[in-house]
């Protein structure tokens, strides 16, 4: 809780020394358009990796002056050896600035007391409370006119940034109930498996009372990162050498949705030039893998008129006898019919296509008209959510620009085991964060009411209440 208190006073204070300097010099300097941040939560066998992926990247964007490339690392002596990349071999936690033949050790320690180049520094990667210093001081020595953040480690959909030395993974809502809104950015990217889900993005919204981003790529599967190199090859100031032959993007003029459908674009025509090489040894069959991939950008300023129109969805599907219908329409867990991203069957999660899930029920002839008229309500706002997405061929009929993110859409059994899925603190030791705004947001409790998709689920699944017909919310 100290670390906490005190990565937001200092980051106050910092955010104002910035602001001023920018005011003073603002005349005589302009800033520079984008600085970027990455936040290398590898403290598990994400080290080695991640090294190999940054390398490329800033070979890629060859010290563009329009883009400032930060990196925070813990790292991991169980992992990975490697001292050329960042000048030595350490297990602890630092702060860089990365160009394209170096890694300069910067000194954060006004952020990180006591990170210094000669000590070891440990921390818990998994706390949010890194995350605000790192942004806090990204944006107090390098201020710029946008901000990017990727959080590069591994993920499940429902936690995030395992640190092996901990113990601890990082919660989806404590990033927002911790972080706070001073600390938000431009564009968000999670190097993290089975993130693009809507309830991730609606978390991480403007507006939400902490940290939030503008725009969001994720990637709702699990798999290798992006072809982020072949991205940053293409940012390029007038006048700065390029290395690509595709039409480049100027830092200066760069939006952060741009910015997220290049990452989109560039990764689908990395994933195609992947797919027609032999077989990766450390892959097995390299283009089976493929076939499952897919990524999407988001307009997270967009993700809370999407809620509501999912809420109306739920409402109108409680109104009718709808259950065995919508079960119909998503196939068993084992063997589903809906797109999903957790392979042929939903697995431990249930990550179905939400437009696919839309899409089958404006179809679907036993669902009432006015379940039908909700359900093209939201195939009708994703072309504006999603930005740009893609998936190969393993997702069937997927449309670029509508398919992308998944809602979960379990069966009864799986509703029992979904502790980590729930609107309340997490109440036991070891349990998942929980406190997602998306199961929260217009829910009212034991009201006998659906008013949101939580609700819905609860009502056909949680067979615990006495009134079988009520909303009973498991009270974990």
């Amino acid at each position: 809780m100290l670390s906490r208190i005190l990565t937001a006073t200092l980051f106050t204070i910092g955010s104002g020394l910035a602001c001023l300097a920018q005011e003073q010099g603002a005349a005589q300097t302009p800033l520079r358009p984008w600085t970027m941040m990455v936040y290398g939560a590898a403290d598990n066998n994400a080290d080695g990796p991640i090294l190999d992926f940054l390398d490329d990247i800033r070979i890629a964007l060859d010290d563009d002056p329009g883009m400032e490339l930060l990196l925070f690392i813990d790292r991991s002596s169980q992992y990975s050896d490697d001292a050329e990349f960042l000048g030595e071999n350490f297990s602890g936690a630092r702060v860089f600035r990365i160009r394209k033949d170096s890694a300069e050790l910067l000194n954060a320690d006004e952020f990180f007391p006591g990170m210094s180049k000669n000590s070891e520094y440990e921390v818990d990667s998994a706390d949010p409370a890194n995350i605000a210093g790192f942004v806090a001081f990204g944006k107090m020595n390098f201020p710029a006119q946008k901000y990017g953040l990727m959080i590069y480690s591994h993920a499940n959909g429902i936690s995030m940034c395992p640190d092996d030395q901990s113990g601890n993974n990082m919660g989806i809502a404590q990033l927002s109930d911790e972080v706070p809104a001073t600390a938000s950015v431009d564009f968000l990217a999670l190097e993290l498996c089975n993130m693009a889900g809507v309830e991730i993005a609606y978390q991480w919204r403007p507006g939400n009372g902490g940290f939030s981003a503008d725009v969001l790529v994720a990637i709702p599967n699990a798999g290798p990162p992006l072809d982020w190199d072949r991205a940053f090859a293409r940012i390029r100031t007038p006048g700065h050498a390029a290395s690509s032959s595709s039409a480049l993007f100027d830092p200066a003029k760069l939006s952060p949705a741009q910015f997220g459908k290049l990452v989109v674009d560039e990764g689908y025509q990395g994933r195609l030039q992947l797919a027609q090489r032999d077989a990766d040894p450390e892959y097995g069959d390299l283009a089976e893998l493929l076939k499952l991939e897919s990524a999407a950008a988001f307009d997270l300023t967009k993700v809370a008129a999407l809620k509501q129109a999912i809420d109306v969805f739920a409402q109108q599907l409680a109104l009718c006898d709808s259950k065995q219908v919508m079960e119909d329409l998503r196939g068993p867990v084992t063997d589903p019919k809906i797109m999903n991203y957790t392979g042929a069957g939903f697995r431990d999660n249930p990550y179905a296509d939400l437009y696919d899930i839309c899409r089958r029920a404006t179809q679907a002839d036993g669902l009432s008209t006015e379940v039908r008229k909700a359900a093209q309500a939201i195939c009708d706002q994703m072309s504006g959510f999603v930005i740009s997405s893609f998936g190969m061929q393993g997702h069937k009929d997927f449309l670029p620009g509508l398919n992308g993110i998944y809602m979960l859409f379990p069966d009864t059994e799986q509703w029992r085991d979904m502790r980590w899925y729930t609107p309340f603190e997490a109440a036991a030791e070891g349990d998942p964060y929980g406190r997602w705004s998306f199961l929260l947001d217009g829910a009212i409790a034991d009201d006998g009411i659906v008013n949101n998709w939580f609700e819905l689920l609860d009502s056909w699944h949680d067979d615990t209440s006495e009134d079988p017909g009520g909303i009973n919310w498991y009270l974990w």
